[in-house]
């Protein structure tokens, strides 16, 4: 029944074109985001899913940095032994010397000297390995590492508060003046590079525990970010396709409009 008060096909059309108008501004709004989800209306399930999971990414995120951090300190200890070492071997050869019936007590005195400064070095190497201020081998650094995301897997120690490294803790203190002290220190040296060497060690197997935490950290990181994008990511190609299915139902609703209003407006007519 035609009827110029009640004009139902322009009403349709109108609600059919505003509810494609909506669903083509949440599809360009989901393809110029790149994100499936841009408010909670989306999905929110999925939003909820996916926000539990970026805090497990946060947290992985720092354990990562302290992983790298904790790699940074034990590198920082590494490099602070190693010249330990160096300057140890250094030492033995002067103490040798010294200890051999082929020198004079001047001699020893000169090779003396030079023995002194390389125990005073030690002590300086001591004394400025440090990481942010805080002293890596005096004796004093025990601090734990959060490695993981999940809080029941242990965070990993750095303990090197076992061992102190300065020249008195390991036993250098006489000097090269006779061949009987020269020999006393050549036995202090072997003692001394042996609990350098110990000390290398651990360090060494600390380093390596968090290279494996760093890969597995990662590891963790790639497989949650993969599942986030299955929640989050746009699939323009789909988004593309309902655009172009949105845009021609758009025009047959404008279509329509058109239609029912020049309808109304030839039943008016009829008035006249």
């Amino acid at each position: 029944m035609a009827s110029i008060n009640t004009n139902m096909a322009a009403t349709l059309a109108v609600s059919n074109l505003n509810k494609t108008s909506d669903e083509m501004s949440s599809v360009l709004t989901a393809m110029s985001s790149g994100k499936s989800i841009n408010s909670a209306s989306d999905d929110a399930a999925g939003l909820a899913v996916y926000t539990a999971m970026s805090v497990d990414y946060a947290a992985w995120e720092q354990a990562g940095n302290n992983s790298e951090v904790a790699t940074a300190i034990l590198e920082t200890a590494d490099g602070g032994l190693s010249e330990i070492g160096d300057i140890l071997e250094r030492m033995y050869e002067l103490a040798s010397e010294a200890a051999s019936g082929s020198v004079t007590d001047t001699e020893r005195a000169y090779l003396d000297s030079e023995y002194q400064e390389l125990v005073a070095q030690i002590d300086s190497i001591v004394n400025s390995t440090t990481y942010f201020d805080t002293s890596l081998l005096d004796g004093t650094y025990n601090q734990n590492f959060t490695v993981s995301a999940d809080s029941s897997v242990a965070p990993i120690a750095v303990d090197l508060s076992t061992q102190a490294f300065d020249a008195a803790t390991l036993g250098l203190a006489g000097d090269l003046t006779d061949a009987a002290n020269a020999t006393t220190e050549l036995a202090a040296i072997e003692a001394a590079v042996t609990v350098v060497s110990a000390g290398r060690a651990e360090v060494g197997a600390l380093m390596s525990r968090f290279d494996y935490a760093a890969g597995n950290i990662e590891t963790a990181q790639t497989n949650l970010e993969a599942a986030m994008g299955v929640y989050m990511d746009a699939d323009i190609a789909a988004l593309s396709a309902e655009q172009t299915e949105l845009g021609v139902k758009m025009d047959s609703a404008l279509q329509a409009l058109s239609v029912s209003n020049e309808n109304l407006e030839k039943l008016s007519r009829l008035l006249n």
